[in-house]
């Protein structure tokens, strides 16, 4: 089944295919709170959301209850007065499947919502520990074929689980319909790194080790756990917040010039920042002994290099 080009539907920049459905695995969570509603409504503002939400969750929640999760959210996330044309967009679009991800029905329902899409967006905000699970359930109801399905971070707890799971999401979907995202690298201070880097004609020449003694990077929130606590249980704070958003500061941060702006030479130039390549990690490692080693190699390296000059 190939992707039809609906009129309307959810785009991206460049790109003929349309998503004519959303999925959000995990509407009563923390994330879809904080970045995935704020995000909607973005969309709707611009006139860009003219497709049915389906929210699909363990909670015992009406379709009303959700309603009032997006409005609270979006009284909490969102600054200013909030334009009701656009809230009404997202919550009149909205219904919702509640149910135990292991089990199959909840995915005949998850099929029955949808009415008919055929190219729907699947939005995974759920602890990494579901994703396999919610994967063959969308491949089991069809909602691969011309679907695409959205992973955020942690991509799995270690090496042996993260490949296993790239693996899953191949057998079920081509490359070009996954997409394995860390929502940090979308905060406005993370985008300007590279212009404030590489385009800023008074820091770009100075940026090296020549006139930089020191980086520090500091994660400073003024949260804690707060309804997070399963989350935190199965993934921990490093899985959560350093193997991840950090290390891709840290990458920005280090990085050469990329030839051009495209995600791959990106990914090949953030990846050189590394002194330990992903092909060399050891599958007994945790995320915690990686980062160790990066730090103590990291901090060798720096004892061994020679002097400037």
């Amino acid at each position: 089944m190939s992707a039809r080009p609906a009129p309307g539907g959810l785009t991206c920049a460049g790109d003929a295919a349309h998503s004519d459905a959303i999925i959000l695995f995990g509407p009563t969570g923390d994330l879809a709170r904080k970045k995935v509603f704020p995000a909607l409504y973005d969309l709707a503002l611009a006139g860009r959301l003219d497709v049915p939400i389906v929210g699909v969750a363990s909670s015992d929640w009406s379709v009303d209850d959700l309603r009032d999760r997006v409005r609270s959210s979006l009284d909490e996330e969102v600054d200013g007065q909030l334009d009701p044309a656009a809230l009404g967009a997202i919550v009149d679009r909205l219904s919702y499947v509640s149910g135990d991800y292991g089990d199959d029905g909840i995915f005949d329902r998850v099929g029955e919502a949808l009415d008919g899409a055929e190219a729907p967006l699947a939005y995974l905000a759920i602890p990494p520990s579901m994703f396999e699970t919610v994967i063959l359930g969308l491949a089991r109801i069809g909602a691969n074929d011309s679907g695409r399905v959205v992973v955020e971070k942690p991509f799995g707890r270690d090496l042996a689980s993260a490949q296993e799971l790239n693996a899953t999401l191949l057998a079920h979907y081509s490359d070009d319909q996954v997409f394995r995202i860390d929502h940090f690298l979308g905060k406005e201070p993370t985008l300007d790194l590279l212009v404030f880097r590489m385009a800023n004609a008074m820091f770009h020449p100075a940026w090296d080790r020549h006139h930089i003694a020191s980086v520090q990077i500091t994660m400073a929130e003024d949260f804690g756990m707060e309804g997070r606590g399963r989350f935190y249980e199965e993934v921990g704070a490093t899985r959560d917040v350093v193997q991840n958003h950090l290390l891709q500061v840290l990458a920005l941060v280090a990085m050469e010039p990329p030839i051009d702006t495209s995600a791959r030479e990106l990914a090949e130039e953030k990846l050189k920042v590394m002194p330990v390549s992903y092909t060399h990690l050891r599958a007994h490692e945790t995320v915690l002994d990686v980062v160790c080693r990066l730090l103590l190699e990291t901090k060798k390296e720096t004892k061994l290099a020679p002097l400037p000059g």
